[in-house]
């Protein structure tokens, strides 16, 4: 008797290693894909390459009619020489942000923000730091973190609106 409840007792366990061996190859050909779908996403990111979004995703806004006129700070203050910039700025947003109805309605609405905004940055800058052209990356990168940060100051979720801040005009005096 003892033999035979042994044997029983055997095949159930052989029984569930069975399926559990089979449950485990069916879960790495269900999902091995996924893997190795990862994998690739992950080279793409190690290349360095940039993916733009594609021209339905995005809009364009540009600031000002025309050029504008900004007046920079005087970087010498025994100096009387008014130093100026002129600019021409468009904005690369996002047509579509969750938890946003309307992008395009958003930047309009905080127009005159922006505009303050861009200005008071010029204000605080010299005719020596415009004239570096690092700088000129630099405050596409700063006027882009600074309109998000505003038209994100009213919402729950922060959401990257702006996508890019472009200078299509770049002139100082």
């Amino acid at each position: 008797m003892a033999n035979k409840g042994g044997f029983i007792a055997l095949l159930i366990i052989i029984a569930m290693l069975t399926i559990s061996v089979a449950m485990l190859a069916g879960y790495i050909l269900v999902f091995r894909g996924a893997v190795q779908n990862n994998t690739e996403t992950l080279k793409d990111a190690d290349s360095n390459e940039i993916r733009r979004p594609s021209d339905n995703e995005i809009g364009h806004k540009k600031l000002f009619d025309d050029s504008q006129f900004f007046v920079l700070k005087n970087g010498n203050s025994m100096s009387t020489k008014t130093s100026v910039i002129r600019v021409g700025i468009d904005m690369v947003y996002f047509k579509r942000v969750r938890g946003i109805k309307n992008c395009e309605e958003k930047i309009s609405f905080f127009d005159s923000e922006i505009k303050e905004l861009i200005g008071t940055y010029f204000q605080d800058k010299t005719l020596e730091q415009v004239k570096d052209i690092e700088f000129k990356k630099k405050a596409k990168e700063d006027l882009k973190k600074m309109i998000n940060d505003l038209l994100n100051s009213n919402e729950k979720i922060y959401n990257e609106i702006i996508y890019e801040v472009v200078f299509y005009d770049w002139f100082y005096q």
